[in-house]
């Protein structure tokens, strides 16, 4: 009895607990690295990084391979190597097929995307952007429309979170003596684990009552 009394105000705590995640995403002329830290309970830290992202064009279609590592942060932290995954698209019918087979369900779920993120609470937002064309009147241009973009997307993703969110941080650093591109992406957020929970159990039906469950299980492996 009292093991099951305890079970349930665990479960309520854990549904009521807020996880942090810091996000971090540099890119340095073609090198890119990834950074998902999550802190859950105070002492709970997980670290996932990818931190080689090789995208290029070859002739046959476009090749992506991705390297990740997870480690846990303590004491007793460990790195563990994912397995390598790659994925190659090779003709514009493949590329157009998949997006047919994946924009309904994207559609689909969008409603419970926005639920996340309504209830998503903004502590950091810090986004820059370093450009450099080799032409000082090309570069101005490009660093006008850079301003306008970031600008933009950022305006449209603060009127999707929760209310109380700190004042953006936005940068964009032209070079007018050489070419350069290069932006750093950090941002730190914190939302209820219950939140999560109620919006993958959504995502969860949603996908199985489109595909099935036995194919939504085969996928799962």
């Amino acid at each position: 009895m009292y093991g099951f009394i305890g079970l349930v105000l665990l479960m309520t705590l854990v549904f009521f607990s807020y996880m942090k995640v810091h996000f971090k995403y540099f890119r340095v002329g073609e090198d890119d690295t990834v950074s998902l830290e999550f802190l859950l309970l105070g002492f709970i830290n997980y670290k996932l990084e990818v931190p080689v992202i090789i995208f290029q064009q070859k002739l046959s279609g476009i090749y992506l391979k991705t390297r990740t590592e997870l480690e846990t942060g303590g004491e007793y932290s460990k790195e563990l190597m994912g397995r390598q995954g790659e994925h190659t698209i090779t003709s514009i019918k493949e590329a157009v097929e998949l997006y047919h087979r994946w924009c309904p369900f994207m559609k689909a779920i969008r409603e419970d995307i926005e639920y996340l993120l309504e209830h998503l609470i903004l502590e950091r937002f810090i986004w820059k952007l370093k450009i450099g064309t080799g032409d000082a009147a090309a570069t101005g241009i490009i660093t006008g429309f850079a301003w306008s973009i970031m600008g933009g997307l950022t305006s449209l993703f603060y009127k999707m979170v929760a209310p109380g969110r700190p004042k953006p941080e936005l940068q964009v650093e032209p070079n007018f003596n050489k070419e350069i591109f290069s932006t750093a992406f950090d941002c730190i957020f914190k939302i209820r684990i219950g939140n999560i929970m109620i919006t993958g159990i959504k995502i969860l039906y949603k996908k199985v009552k489109r595909r099935g469950v036995n194919d939504v299980v085969r996928t799962s492996h």
